[in-house]
């Protein structure tokens, strides 16, 4: 027969594995905001070539 569920075992697992990955997480916060700045900026321009392609199809159809 299974024995029931250690909760406070669990509790300890669940901190003791979050806590590195926070202190990762928060040690690269820095580059993670580059590369996000860096992607929805690349993200604009591709849709802003996109529409200007759509403008260009557009005018030359009339």
């Amino acid at each position: 027969m299974r024995q029931p569920i250690d909760i406070d075992y669990v509790s300890k697992a669940i901190v003791g594995i979050a806590s590195p990955v926070l202190g990762v997480i928060t040690s690269f916060q820095e580059q993670i905001e580059w590369h996000l700045r860096v992607v929805s900026l690349c993200v604009g321009l591709l849709v802003g070539i996109m529409s200007l392609v759509s403008m260009a199809k557009k005018m030359r159809g009339r």
